[in-house]
């Protein structure tokens, strides 16, 4: 089943991310990757476990308990994903991780350029540049995933991003230097049980269809924002999985964030003071915020 490229007049999206919490087996050694690795800064924190993020916002709040690291086959996070909003800050970062000798796999999405790396639990971070303009439309996917370029030209939206051509962005940049400010987080893509009833869940809170491939076993959900995708998810390890145990490092909470005027109103949610609480198809708890100045922010 395949949805043609949203024509929506509207710019912003109606969902935004907000904190994703993270249980790893070895906090001192997690805090240590994610800040060296991908620049994440420390944020002042009044509750349980580390924040991470920009100067100007949290991203993450890490946790200690896992008592295992990640592990196939079940259900919860595949990857989580922070946007950077230039392409010298993709560049700078890609020059980062390989000036530490971290593995990392470059992706050339078409409608993103992302860079693939995991922590050392196994848990997997995807950094993204968003290039919606390179898109131009989708292609016969019966058959696996094609795409076409603004200009026309065929792509299979997973091939290898020119390493050499991607570091010429950040040649004047100091590899080293912190996240950029205004970086956020991009998508969560989760492994769900079935594609049907997580889709419908999460339409109900304001997500919309992009694509869905019953062949590939993958979906892809917008917030409003045209050709960016917000939130995926896949079968690949097989249906009806059950969820990841609670002792193995992986996804413990999230946030998202209403923006706007237009009130969240799921069935799946309910209220709670200010926010909306409910728990999502993988079996994870979530919170819906309202929009605001630095709402990701927990300091």
């Amino acid at each position: 089943m395949l949805h043609a490229p949203r024509t929506a007049n509207t710019t912003a999206d109606r969902l935004t991310w907000g904190v994703i919490e993270l249980q790893v087996t070895d906090l001192d050694r997690a805090v240590y990757f994610w800040t060296t690795a991908l620049g994440l800064i420390k944020r002042s924190h009044t509750g349980p476990g580390v924040a991470l993020g920009t100067d100007r916002s949290t991203l993450f709040v890490l946790h200690s308990g896992a008592q295992t690291p990640v592990a196939a086959p079940y259900t919860g996070m595949y990857h989580a994903a922070i946007g950077v909003r230039s392409q010298s800050e993709f560049s700078r970062m890609l020059a980062r991780l390989l000036f530490l000798e971290v593995e990392v796999v470059p992706t050339d999405h078409l409608m993103a350029k992302s860079l693939y790396l995991k922590d050392p639990d196994g848990l997997e971070i995807e950094v993204t540049y968003e290039t919606p303009e390179r898109f131009g439309h989708y292609g016969d996917m019966s058959r696996g995933l094609t795409l076409y370029d603004a200009d026309g030209r065929r792509h299979s939206g997973r091939g290898p991003l020119d390493v050499a051509a991607e570091l010429a962005h950040a040649a004047d940049a100091d590899p080293m230097d912190p996240l950029a400010s205004d970086s956020y987080l991009a998508h969560l893509h989760l492994k769900v049980r079935a594609l049907e009833p997580a889709l419908d869940w999460f339409e109900a809170l304001g997500f919309e269809l992009n694509l869905k491939l019953d062949a590939w076993g993958f979906a892809d959900m917008g917030a409003g924002a045209p050709n960016t995708h917000r939130l995926a998810m896949n079968i690949w390890a097989g249906t009806n999985r059950p969820p990841a145990p609670r002792e193995m490092a992986g996804l413990l909470r999230y946030e998202l964030i209403a923006q706007g005027s237009a009130p969240v109103a799921s069935p799946h949610l309910r209220p709670d003071g200010d926010v909306l609480r409910g728990t999502d198809p993988v079996g994870i708890p979530v919170t819906v915020r309202p929009g605001g100045p630095d709402v990701s922010a927990l300091s």
